[in-house]
């Protein structure tokens, strides 16, 4: 899901009922210069924080995301060890320079002393912050809960602390990930919920609370190890059995960022007992029952609105928008990469679209549904104002619908053993439809990049 085409992003999107992943897309970042951006000292301001503590002599830097690849390396921005939060916590960020064309960036906190005389080596916070120009722009507030929600969002771009890039042919899916941060927390005060969380959207506040929670044992301790547990339960440091529980294979992180990562990469692994990990009177509320744990750490965010109705299919364009087939009104869905709805109450219903079970979208931004209803297919503008209908070419109860590379609509039938295809202008295909190799009752369609 990595491709320019999917952007697809590693926050799951949930609407009514259905999930559907995708990359979120950025609000609020300034647009990209072709210039290096002087950024004066005190700009840029903030805390670090341990849960409700302020951790002293945590070594800042500023991070800009890497363009060569997913991983790639991330250019340091402050010289090292420059930045030293301050016995309350506080640091300011000194002059730096953004470089050409005004990436991305994100600041790294690491080490410190959370406890007064005790340094915890392990320690590792971290919050994604938009645009470089834009640093300094507001308070900044590093904490668990920013770790979680800029781990979780950046984690399929991420493969350390210093590693966080995209393809060059994917620089809107990291712009869209990192629009995903401010959804799912404010950077400002390191609270839950971000400013740019649509009204329609609902977070999983109880499951980010408790990842930060299970974070929050490590980052207040002394540190430790994954050979100081056996078991990641019963005995061993805070440190030692999150290290110990987000093994992969046989690399043991030895950092919070990097554990968090892992659990973003693996949901599934050990969830019962890391969200056992958490104290008895956890630091952010309200939290997960230690007995009840989820089925994975996935962080779903729900919107609603924009014609949903028994949703059957999902496609996304160019910019990250979201589309969905809607059966049970007969209409078309269209959400933003940051989960507003762009499509009204009763969705987008021009040409005729009638029991649509699947959609794909053209290099053009036209959605093309399949129409179970009334045999047809349906060639729908990117903004949803018009749509034409497409019928016969052995349209029987289509139900799937696939775009080839020279834009070609191939449709799948499931009341017929024929696959129809049409030019992009809606005309058949030569000897369309197409038959044989033991196709019948077709629900699904994909075609070969190649």
């Amino acid at each position: 899901m990595r491709d320019s085409q999917s952007k697809a992003r590693p926050f799951y999107m949930a609407l009514s009922g259905l999930a559907a992943l995708f990359m979120s897309g950025c609000n609020g970042l300034a647009p990209n210069t072709t210039v290096q951006v002087p950024v004066l000292s005190g700009k840029a301001t903030g805390r670090v924080m341990g849960g409700q503590q302020p951790v002293a002599n945590v070594a800042l830097q500023l991070y800009a995301v890497g363009s060569s690849g997913y991983g790639s390396a991330a250019t340091p921005l402050l010289t090292p060890n420059s930045v030293m939060t301050t016995p309350s916590g506080n640091f300011t960020i000194p002059s730096f320079t953004c470089p050409v064309g005004n990436p991305l960036v994100y600041l790294v906190g690491t080490g410190g002393q959370p406890i007064t005389g005790v340094t915890n080596g392990n320690l590792a916070l971290m919050v994604g912050l938009g645009n470089c120009s834009t640093v300094g722009s507001a308070f900044i507030d590093m904490n668990e809960v920013t770790t979680v929600a800029s781990v979780w969002a950046l984690a399929p771009f991420m493969t350390g602390i210093a590693n966080v890039g995209t393809s060059a042919t994917n620089p809107t899916g990291l712009v869209n990930a990192f629009a995903a941060i401010n959804e799912v927390a404010n950077t400002t005060n390191g609270a839950v919920s971000g400013p740019s969380l649509p009204g329609n959207a609902t977070l999983p506040a109880t499951e980010i609370n408790t990842l930060a929670d299970i974070l929050e044992q490590c980052v207040n301790s002394g540190g430790g190890s994954a050979s100081d547990t056996t078991d990641g339960v019963t005995n061993g440091t805070g440190c030692g059995k999150l290290f110990y529980l987000t093994t992969i294979g046989s690399s043991s992180p030895t950092d919070t960022i990097t554990a968090a990562m892992n659990m973003a990469q693996n949901p599934g692994q050990n969830v019962a007992n890391l969200n056992k990990l958490r104290s008895n009177s956890p630091v952010f509320q309200p939290a997960m029952n230690v007995n009840s744990p989820p089925t994975d750490w996935t962080i779903a965010i729900n919107y609603t609105g924009g014609g949903l109705n028994a949703p059957q299919s999902v496609a996304v364009d160019q910019s990250g928008n979201v589309w969905l087939a809607n059966s049970g009104n007969s209409s078309v869905s269209k959400f933003s990469a940051t989960g507003s709805a762009i499509s009204g109450s009763s969705g987008f219903t021009a040409g005729s679209i009638n029991v649509p079970y699947a959609i794909a979208i053209d290099q053009s931004g036209n959605a093309w549904i399949a129409n179970s209803g009334n045999n047809t297919i349906t060639k729908l503008s990117a903004d949803g104002s018009t749509g034409t209908a497409f019928s016969n070419n052995g349209l029987s109860a289509p139900k799937s619908i696939a775009i080839d590379a020279s834009g070609n609509i191939f449709v799948g039938n499931s009341s017929s053993a024929g696959i129809s295809g049409f030019t992009s202008a809606g005309a058949p295909l030569t000897n369309s439809p197409f038959t044989g190799g033991g196709s019948t009752s077709t629900t699904a369609i994909a075609i070969n990049p190649k």
